[in-house]
């Protein structure tokens, strides 16, 4: 059962989006993760039935999170503890992040040994590069 403060909308668990974000989107290494940022492509509106009311705007779409820890980080003890510490500062900053982005932590080895505040550091480390902010807004700078 997954915990209540973490919707399953708000995690990227597919191969092909862990892929995808890491191809095509930017790369911040932090301390003890290297960071995949992608902007999504906002859904295409779909025209209101005669049933459903017109919409003013759509909400917009909310950032996601992919946690990637290989075995050379640890045994398994050691990666999931990794991954909850991430979810867990996600979880708990995901407002300061711009909404529609896909973003994918990738533990480098000293990942091993991080606490709570080590990761939190590394999470303001990421808030602080100006470009993140502005992946959001510009959808195309991350294409080749």
């Amino acid at each position: 059962m997954r915990p209540l403060g973490f919707p399953a909308r708000l995690r990227i668990k597919q191969r092909r989006e862990f892929l995808r974000v890491q191809r095509r989107g930017r790369k911040h290494h932090v301390r003890h993760f290297m960071v995949f940022v992608l902007p999504r492509l906002p859904v295409p509106e779909q025209s209101p039935t005669a049933s459903e009311p017109a919409a003013s705007k759509p909400d917009p779409q909310p950032t996601r999170l992919g946690i990637t820890v290989t075995r050379k980080v640890g045994n398994a003890v050691v990666r999931n503890r990794i991954k909850r510490l991430v979810r867990e500062v996600f979880r708990q900053h995901r407002a300061r992040l711009p909404p529609g982005l896909d973003i994918v932590w990738v533990a480098k080895q000293q990942a091993a040994g991080a606490t709570f505040a080590a990761v939190l550091d590394d999470f303001e480390a990421l808030l602080r590069r100006p470009e993140l902010v502005g992946a959001a807004r510009h959808p195309d700078r991350g294409k080749r």
